[in-house]
């Protein structure tokens, strides 16, 4: 839940959309990309009991789910205000992000993959950034 709440913080502040979406794939890729193999384990194992348990599957919906409106009202307000690129879909790039933070996570327990989850974040803001933003790329 700290992740969430910081999510949340992040996306109601008065910062610019740049510097929140930035500040919230720091939040997330840290937690799911370079934390603790025990966190990752609370986390997968959260998931796995999910499948069975119904309780469980409520609680880790909500968690992803309160994750995903966060990152989409930041992209959002970033679209809207120009700061990212005018066709990007907020809810579907929120969901990317999130998926791309969990791919992390399951790659957290094996030590890490290919690609490190900076160059992942690094990628991402590439990806939303207005033409503009980037030189005019």
């Amino acid at each position: 839940m700290p992740i969430v709440r910081e999510l949340a913080r992040v996306a109601k502040g008065s910062d610019p959309p740049a510097v929140k979406l930035e500040g919230a794939l720091e939040i997330l890729f840290g937690a799911y990309g370079e934390s603790d193999p025990e966190f990752s384990g609370l986390l997968l194992t959260g998931w796995t009991r999910a499948r069975e348990d119904k309780q469980y599957r409520l609680t880790m919906a909500w968690l992803r789910e309160q994750s995903r409106l966060s990152l989409q009202e930041i992209v959002a307000e970033g679209v809207t205000g120009g700061a990212f690129r005018s066709n990007l879909d907020a809810g579907a790039f929120a969901a990317i992000i999130l998926g791309a933070a969990e791919g992390c996570l399951l790659q957290a327990p094996s030590h890490g993959g290919p690609v490190p989850p900076a160059s992942i974040v690094t990628a991402l803001l590439r990806l939303a950034a207005a033409p503009a933003a980037l030189g005019g790329a």
